[in-house]
């Protein structure tokens, strides 16, 4: 048979296997389906009881030195549901022991202020240690500024001025986003660290499980001993563990397009309904592109750290800084404003984040996005260069080599280099 034909065999016979693995279809299809979408629900769930037990909370506030002119405020501050009004004798020590949220205090207008009847200074005193106490402050403070403003009105109209001259100007606010605009920017800044996050779920079990954990069940040795080049055999490995790792990262994909706008839409008050959260679909080609790029390029990495292990254990613990490393540099870009750059689309992983955010608006830096493109292709060149070097070595395959990868490196690839240069 030709080597197609034998990396197609053991290609479909590494995914059977996998679906017959339970934690291989917990971390590659269940968990890109349910886990962000879930996620997502339970925050709004969380940050909706949040607001609804804030919105119940009745701020407890004293009233110091009302001036009889403004009798009016404590009267709409009694008819109020959201402020109870409370007498004490040690105001600041109640408000320091929780059971006072704030003391408003008036005071006699600067001097500054002339000798216009009716001037006042308000002091508020509270804990900003304490939720409640804050809490009430921002209440009361907008209630005075209401209260200010008609203050001004009636004053204005004994001047015999209107409101409109009293107003002197206003401003006004236009938002000329579409709903449809504001949906994608909010999938800008979510889903490209989504993205790398599920590409790495998906590929971390696969890539430990087909290398280390073939190790542990002692079939690696049986493996190779196929009547096949051990170059197919990698390359059929390689192949399953990146299409675990992409179909991850699309499931996960489509089900937060899915569920985005029922979870977040609410959140945005009255110009949520009006959000859609949709990609334009000239962007999809250019979206699995990379996403099939990063996959090749995550997989590559994580089997190569994953083979120096004996155990699956073991290689667990080697393939965890390289996840980590791959998505933590792309939560410090989730920065409203940020642009791929030349220097953006020559990072690895970076740049695939950077080109998925902007074709989710509809941008398209070419120059920038075929120099992506290119890196992502060399780096998967170089991984997959690296994996034919690494299994020259008999040790390696058989698991007799007791090194890690950084030992290998220096030991065997850049050594044995050093050596022929003598």
């Amino acid at each position: 048979m030709s080597n197609a034909e034998d990396v197609r065999l053991l290609y479909v016979r590494e995914l059977r296997s996998a679906l017959r693995e339970r934690n291989i279809v917990v971390n590659s299809i269940l968990l890109p389906i349910f886990l962000y979408p879930l996620l997502l629900w339970m925050v709004y769930t969380g940050i909706s009881f949040v607001m609804g037990r804030t919105m119940g909370y009745k701020s407890r506030v004293m009233l110091q030195s009302l001036p009889e002119q403004h009798k009016f405020f404590r009267t709409e501050l009694q008819a109020d549901e959201q402020i109870e009004l409370k007498t004490s004798s040690d105001p600041a020590g109640d408000i320091h022991r929780g059971t006072l949220d704030l003391l408003a205090e008036f005071l006699p207008p600067a001097a500054s202020a002339g000798s216009a009847q009716g001037n006042f200074r308000v002091r508020l005193v509270f804990d900003n240690s304490k939720d409640r106490s804050e809490i009430a402050r921002n209440r009361i403070a907008e209630r005075l500024s209401r209260y200010r403003d008609r203050f001004f009105e009636t004053e204005g109209e004994k001047l015999g001025l209107s409101r409109a001259a009293l107003q002197k100007y206003w401003v006004e606010s236009k938002d000329v986003a579409t709903g449809r605009q504001r949906g994608q920017f909010l999938l800008g800044l979510m889903l490209p660290l989504f993205l790398v996050i599920m590409l790495c779920v998906g590929c971390f079990y696969p890539a430990v499980d087909s290398t280390a954990g073939e190790r542990e069940k002692s079939t690696w040795e049986t493996l190779m001993t196929v009547a096949t080049a051990r170059k197919n055999i990698v390359i059929a490995k390689y192949l399953y563990v990146a299409t675990m790792a992409v179909l991850a990262g699309i499931l996960n994909l489509a089900a937060m397009l899915a569920s985005m706008k029922s979870v977040m839409a609410p959140l945005f008050g009255e110009s949520g309904p009006d959000m859609t959260f949709t990609i334009p679909a000239s962007s999809v080609p250019l979206i699995l592109l990379v996403t099939v790029l990063l996959g090749l390029f995550v997989s590559a990495g994580m089997m190569i750290l994953a083979s120096f292990a004996r155990t699956f254990k073991e290689g667990q613990s080697m393939v965890t800084p390289f996840y980590m490393l791959c998505f933590i540099p792309v939560m410090f870009l989730q920065v409203p404003g940020l642009k791929l750059t030349p220097v953006l689309a020559l990072i690895p992983i970076v740049n695939v984040a950077m080109v998925f955010r902007e074709a989710i608006s509809g941008v398209y830096q070419w120059p920038l996005i075929a120099l992506t493109i290119a890196v992502e292709a060399l780096c998967i060149v170089l991984a997959l260069w690296l994996a034919v070097a690494i299994l020259r070595y008999e040790d390696f395959l058989i698991g007799s080599y007791g090194g890690n990868f950084s030992k290998f490196l220096k030991e065997r690839l850049l050594g044995r280099r050093k050596e022929g240069s003598r």
